[in-house]
């Protein structure tokens, strides 16, 4: 295969350098202004109490509102939202009852002033309930329902465990990336440390970190009927 000389090369190298020179800075100044104008037009753009209303929310609260862009929205017939709650963008909502649930209330219960930084994940097939007054960080998973390993002829995937409610109390805090587990109820004012996963109940007044979560703290100034049951570490 004949090899190319350098005066056949010549063009090919003014072309691409006028491309890197010229027309990549063009281009890439012509993205960021559009990019920086998107961001700034979702800025304004969210759902609101009367777009909830309109889409169908069994609740959306007054000054309530899902930051845009979310990831996904699910049986938002079975979604219930308090008042003064901000869900930040990227968030993912799925309410799906599982089968043979009877009844027609919220599979996902939100309370009020819930302030859920990007990234929210919730999956209900029975219920998730989040109090009043609840932070949550970037990434936080909660799910009530998981997968069935027990039948090795069946794709794990295929087979689901029966759901087990979840609730998170009044006045928590959970850590970036927190991932809360079926059945889990955490009390009133935990702390539930970054990355932790949630496999037990966690009593009120708390601190815990880890996989699998484990109480290091407790609060003082507890109310008595709390602070009996718990023991320092």
């Amino acid at each position: 295969m004949p090899v190319p000389s350098l005066r056949s090369l010549a063009p090919t190298r003014v072309v691409d350098e006028v491309k890197v020179r010229l027309v990549h800075p063009l281009l890439h100044a012509a993205a960021t202004a559009a990019v920086g104008v998107a961001r700034s037009t979702l800025r304004w753009a969210y759902i609101g109490p009367d777009d909830g209303r309109h889409l169908g929310f069994a609740g959306f609260g007054e000054r309530s509102m899902i930051q845009q862009p979310h990831s996904t929205l699910l049986g938002v017939g079975r979604i219930a939202i308090g008042t003064d709650t901000l869900i930040s963008a990227g968030a993912s909502l799925a309410a799906v009852p599982e089968q043979g649930h009877r009844g027609t209330s919220p599979v996902i219960e939100i309370g009020s002033r819930v302030w859920a930084a990007p990234g929210l994940s919730v999956v209900a097939h029975r219920r998730v309930e989040i109090g009043d007054d609840v932070w949550l960080g970037p990434g936080v998973h909660l799910l009530d329902a998981d997968h069935d390993p027990s039948d090795p002829t069946v794709p794990i995937g295929l087979r689901m465990k029966p759901a087990r409610p979840v609730r998170i109390g009044n006045g928590s805090w959970l850590g970036t990336g927190v991932v809360v587990l079926p059945g889990v109820t955490i009390g009133d004012h935990v702390t539930v440390g970054a990355n932790s996963v949630v496999c037990d109940d966690l009593p009120s007044y708390t601190v815990a970190v880890g996989s699998p979560a484990r109480v290091v703290h407790r609060l003082r100034g507890a109310p008595p009927a709390v602070a009996e049951v718990l023991v320092d570490p």
